[in-house]
């Protein structure tokens, strides 16, 4: 190895690793020695060791402070950040005393702060600046001191230094104050991070004193550990292999020293910190996951080892775990960052709860319990329940983890207590609906202030282990929690077909098969943990979910279902409305049709540093159609995807390259309060302003967006029985160079010999490309590769096309190079698809469209199309213009209304007008009596800054106006009803976008 003498080449390092005796004469001390020592150390073969006498001092002037543009930032700089110290400090026992650290600059103390003595092992710590005391920049403010100066005022001691980095830019969410620098972030609201392990959570847990237990409370105690150590026993087919655990172990590189065990770094989040390879040697580190999958393993197969082996596995283990505690990981220490901890730490965590008793036997289980207490803020449970907030990401890292480490306490009197404390959480905030993440009264699951599915499905996996272990016992989970819970846990096998939520909602995750597959075990667990009342022992709403989905491959718990308990398999068909993230979901026949939107409170997606970069149109009023096979099985597949051809969307036709969002995080919102859905019967209408012109972000520092092509919509999608009628009007850009379309189909093709049908022609070939034109008064139409029919009722010419098709992954940037690992390098993809759009041209001022879509059809429906439409006079378009669509169903007498603009006179049928935009239908089957379902589709969220809204609906008024004279029955939200007159004015008020369904009698 060849050593480098950075100091003859006037080198002044950014990060000081202490690797080689040349730095010794960089350093000036007082009444003490410095040396290297390698007995502790982190990155490289060294660290620096300081010895004090008395009042002692060391420092330098030789380092360099790093830009903004040299650090290593994982969002570069959409997230503020600021100049940031960051050290590492090793205690070989507690001391007496403290340290000051300061920083100069011609001479002058300019900045400083303390650390007691009082801890043992590492740690590490990330101090801003901007929160050091003296006279500190502000935030973000780069700094430029010439002096780095360590003092202290015990009369003795020793301390080791490792891998200082003088000054970094950090994101400013992301320093932590721990009980060695206390001060940090000291004038902020520390319980907004719900990741952050706070002091005061720790000192509920200390200061809590326990009230005796019954023996009944102890037997439930017993039962439930018993539970959870069942949860997590592995299959019996998993046989011991200790040759391999003993190369897992090795793989670690740790070893016992006779006073503790030590290796390379124990780290977390190590990429956002400074590295330099010349000063700290190769990079060679454990992350606390690492350790958790060995421990885990090893926890795993004790039991089932033979005496020899189990011997072997508990002296691994030990080590492991002294290992983890000397590299700081105890109670009272954050090591500069733990944010977004929970999914790091989830199997050490159980790896600690199965070998609890190994740990009590060897003393250790106190400190290990105290270290997990803190970590994940288990404390917080102690809080006044004021403060107490919904939260998926805690639900789906911590909550059942909670319920685990409450048995890492020894007295059964502790832990009785904390689950006390832990049901009334769950069940508080279980029951929130009007916080800012969290379920809502829709069964929506919100996260990054909006329905999110991909981080729901973590909650859906956790928190029914929580109510079935908890189930039947005085420590339940209340009714109005599970309830919620429920609601929104059933919610998501509406919203998926059958396992799948398609693209529409797929976050930063599109075309990447998410969904509810992964649920199987859960519906079991909430089946069994029975009704939320308390009053069955199933719930027969999930065990009939349960039977659609998994019953015919599983005879054991159908026939628990349906034959000892006589539940019936779900039959899911009809019209869903999910208005708090513009979705409705319309089913018939084992397919599903998801149709989605945007507006003011509800994203279009989430287009994220390196995910989903093209992601900009999945939720432009599109209609993903689905049949029993998901996305894959219904021609949705990532390779060759154009992600200008989300079907039903309206689009300006861009470039990849321009297309990708010039933003690093984009959740794009219009200013629209228009997008809705209702329904009635089975049936349903769904509406939206679509308007790219301006906007804001939902998410991160940067509110106001906006699109520079302004595209404009007003779309319409009427969904009756088997059929969805389209519909599009004043549609425009200002787009000049790039066509604005709205997009029919884009199916992948597993044949390109595949047949589509066309009022032209039979296509067949490949590749192929023509322009299909309304030649008939029935329109043109044609079908796409799955079956599905669209007659086009608008005289637009439609185009389609058969070729392979060249794109990008999604989580690969053309303009940045960035490759998101999860993308395998597959930077660009390819496929064969057959796609169909129409093309309302350069910059349209005015352009329209009505097209009516028969999903998946059958060979001989596909063939004969021409018949089924031609015989299909089931519905009527009244009205396609500014004001308003109009559609009626003459099968059903309903009428549906998507009404964009208030107070104009609609001129079709019973409704007159409304006083508000609004989605109506109306049943007149019967003429002496009406049923009719409205919506005012404004979610009216408080708005506290500009672009920034509280996730909450607040009520909303809409009058319409009938002919004629009527009157209905009470209801609270029937505020006022006035048939003095000709017509009838009833005044309801709305809230959360949800239907208001009432009855009115003809007077």
């Amino acid at each position: 190895m060849v050593t480098i003498n950075f100091a003859q080449n006037n080198y002044k390092p950014t990060v000081e690793s202490f690797e080689d005796e040349t730095v010794l004469t960089n350093y000036d001390t007082s009444h003490g020695k410095l040396s290297l020592s390698n007995t502790h150390v982190r990155y490289g073969k060294s660290a620096l060791q300081w010895d004090w006498n008395g009042e002692s001092s060391m420092g330098t002037s030789h380092f360099k402070i790093l830009t903004l543009d040299e650090s290593p930032l994982a969002y570069g700089d959409y997230f503020p950040a600021s100049p940031t110290l960051q050290m590492s400090l090793y205690s070989e026992k507690p001391q007496a005393g403290t340290i000051t650290i300061s920083f100069e600059k011609n001479g002058i103390k300019e900045v400083y702060f303390d650390i007691e003595l009082s801890f043992k092992g590492w740690r590490r710590i990330w101090v801003p600046f901007y929160n050091m005391y003296g006279n500190p920049p502000k935030k973000g403010e780069q700094i430029d001191y010439d002096y780095f100066k360590i003092t202290t005022n015990s009369s003795n001691g020793t301390l080791f230094f490792d891998d200082i980095i003088f000054s970094q830019y950090q994101d400013d969410r992301h320093q932590y104050p721990d009980e060695i620098v206390p001060f940090i972030k000291s004038d902020l609201n520390l319980g907004d991070d719900h990741w952050m392990p706070l002091i005061s959570n720790y000192n509920n847990i200390k200061n809590l004193e326990p009230n005796p237990v019954s023996m009944a409370i102890r037997m439930d105690l017993k039962k439930f550990e018993q539970l959870i150590d069942q949860d997590l026993t592995i299959d019996k087919k998993y046989k011991v292999y200790i040759n391999t655990l003993r190369d897992m172990y090795q793989g670690l590189q740790i070893k016992d020293n006779g006073e503790t065990v030590v290796g390379p770094p124990l780290t977390f989040k190590e990429e956002q910190e400074y590295f330099d390879k010349n000063q700290q040697g190769d990079k060679v580190f454990n992350d606390i996951q690492d350790l958790g999958k060995v421990l885990k393993k090893l926890a795993n197969f004790h039991d089932r080892a033979n005496p020899a082996e189990q011997a072997e596995i508990e002296t691994m283990f030990i080590a492991g775990t002294k290992y983890f505690l000397d590299q700081g990981w105890q109670a009272g220490s954050n090591g500069g960052t733990r944010h977004h901890i929970g999914y790091n730490v989830r199997e050490i965590t159980e790896a600690f709860f199965i070998m609890r008793q190994l740990l009590f036997d060897h003393g250790l289980l106190d400190e290990v319990g105290g270290s997990l207490h803190w970590l994940f803020n288990l404390g917080m449970l102690l809080n006044d329940e004021n403060t107490f907030h919904v939260n998926i990401d805690y639900l789906n890292t911590q909550s059942y983890y909670h319920l685990m480490l409450i048995f890492l306490f020894e007295k059964q009197e502790m832990q009785a207590e904390m689950l006390r404390a832990y049901s009334k959480y769950m069940s508080i905030t279980l029951a929130q609906q009007k916080e800012e993440w969290g379920f809502k009264v829709d069964g929506t699951a919100w996260h990054h202030n909006g329905h999110y599915p991909a981080y729901g499905i973590g909650a859906f996996q956790a928190v029914p282990k929580v109510i079935k272990t908890l189930s039947g016992t005085r420590f339940r989970i209340s009714t109005a929690g599970h309830e919620n819970f429920k609601r929104a846990f059933l919610a998501s096998r509406i919203y998926s077909q059958p396992f799948e939520w398609g693209f529409g909602n797929a976050g930063r995750h599109p075309l990447e098969s998410n969904g509810i597959h992964s649920l199987k075990d859960e519906f079991l667990q909430m089946a069994y943990a029975g009704n939320p009342q308390g009053t069955s022992k199933i719930d027969k709403d999930v065990a009939g979910a349960y039977l659609r989905l998994w019953g015919k491959d599983d005879m054991l718990n159908t026939s628990i279902f349906t034959q000892v308990n006589g539940i019936p398999k779900e039959k899911l068909s009809g019209y869903y409305t999910f208005p708090l993230a513009a979705t409705a979901v319309h089913r018939r026949n084992d397919w599903a049709a998801i149709i989605k939107g945007y507006s003011k409170y509800v994203w279009a997606s989430e287009i994220y540093v390196n995910e989903n970069r093209y992601g900009r149109y999945p939720a432009n009023g599109t209609v993903q159609l689905l049949n029993s096979k998901g996305e894959e099985g219904s021609g949705f597949k990532q390779e060759g995807w154009d992600w200008n051809r989300y079907p039903g969307s309206t689009i300006i036709y861009l470039p990849l390259k321009t297309l990708e969002a010039k933003k690093s995080l984009l959740m794009f919102r219009s200013n629209e309060t228009f997008a809705g859905t209702t329904k009635l019967d089975g049936h349903g209408v769904f509406g939206m302003i679509l308007n790219e012109g301006d906007g804001t972000n939902a998410d991160g520092p940067e509110t106001k967006a906006g699109y520079p092509g302004k595209l404009f919509a007003k779309k319409s999608v009427f969904s009756f029985g088997d059929k969805l009628i389209y519909i599009g009007t004043n549609i425009s850009s200002i787009d000049k160079i790039n066509p604005t379309q709205t997009n029919i189909y884009q199916s992948y093709l597993t044949d390109t010999k595949s047949t589509l049908y066309t009022s032209s022609e039979t296509i067949k070939k490949f590749p192929y490309k023509a322009e299909l034109k309304k030649d008939s008064e029935m329109g043109s139409w044609l079908t796409d590769p799955y079956g599905n029919g669209y007659h086009i009722l608008s005289n637009t010419p439609i185009q389609i096309k058969k070729e392979r098709q060249q794109s990008y992954h999604n989580k690969y940037s053309i303009n940045t190079g960035s490759m998101n690992p999860k993308g395998k390098g597959a930077k660009e993809t390819e496929g064969d698809y057959a796609t169909a759009w129409i093309n309302h041209g350069l910059a349209p001022k005015n352009a329209s469209y009505q097209y009516v879509v028969y999903p998946f059809l059958n060979d001989d429906e596909q063939k004969n199309f021409d018949d089924k439409i031609k015989n299909d006079d089931s519905f009527t378009i009244i009205r396609a213009d500014s004001i308003a669509h109009i559609v009626l169903n003459k099968e059903t007498d309903i009428t549906g209304y998507v009404v964009f603009e208030a107070n104009q006179d609609l001129d079709s049928g019973l409704l007159l007008k409304v006083s508000e935009p609004a989605l109506v239908m109306l049943n007149h089957k019967n003429h002496n009596s009406l049923t009719i379902s409205a919506v005012q589709p404004d979610l009216n969220f408080p708005e506290y800054k500009k672009g920034k809204f509280r996730n909450y609906s607040r009520p909303v008024e809409l009058q319409m106006t009938l002919e004629g004279k009527w009157s209905t029955f009470p209801a609270d939200y029937i505020k006022n009803i006035d048939n003095s007159g000709t017509n009838t004015i009833i005044t309801l008020e709305c809230i959360n976008g949800l239907p208001r369904e009432f009855k009115l009698n003809k007077l």
